[in-house]
């Protein structure tokens, strides 16, 4: 895990936080900034941890945690104390082996799967080959399942672009190989 957190400078131009209270928009960058972040975006927040470093009272960590629920910008699982930036991995990119590498240990960690499966949802949206199978999840008891909210797919920023174009080299590559296969038999 790194030990600080880029902050893009256009934060405070992104129309999104243009819109924001002043206490939502130190309450979303405190999101993206705390000492559990981790490199996929999901990581353990007990309420707790967030009312001690934050000095709100458990009311308004509520109040905040749901209205960003509502915009569709976190999921957070009551459960296991588990929360997911939704927009992370439009801003933190899992290109090199090694983020690849980190991404797929820090996975193994979250005890919710529906989380999980909407990082992978999101990563296919970016363009990202990140392969479950290589995640090898223990899928016993001690994982959890939460009803996650629908979100919209809308995935055209450009992210992953490179990502993409392989993905199509290697399907144009196996079907060419099948072809190939069905000749010789």
């Amino acid at each position: 895990m790194a030990v600080y957190r880029h902050i893009h400078i256009d934060y405070w131009q992104d129309g999104f936080v243009l819109d924001l209270t002043p206490e939502e928009k130190y309450f979303y960058i405190y999101l993206m900034t705390n000492s559990k972040t981790s490199q996929c975006g999901i990581y353990e927040l007990p309420k707790r941890i967030i009312e001690t470093e934050t000095g709100y009272n458990r009311e308004t960590v509520d109040k905040l945690l749901n209205r960003f629920i509502e915009y569709k910008k976190i999921v957070y699982c009551e459960e296991t104390r588990e929360v997911f930036l939704m927009n992370w991995i439009k801003h933190n990119k899992i290109v090199s082996p090694k983020v690849k590498k980190c991404v797929y240990e820090e996975l193994k960690k979250i005890k919710s799967m529906d989380m999980v499966n909407l990082f992978f949802k999101q990563c296919e949206g970016y363009g990202y080959t990140l392969d479950k199978n290589e995640l090898k999840i223990n899928m016993g008891m001690d994982r959890v399942s939460i009803p996650i909210p629908e979100v919209e797919s809308n995935f055209e920023y450009g992210y992953g672009e490179k990502e993409k174009e392989k993905q199509k080299e290697k399907k144009k590559k196996k079907k060419n190989k099948k072809k190939k296969n069905l000749r010789i038999v």
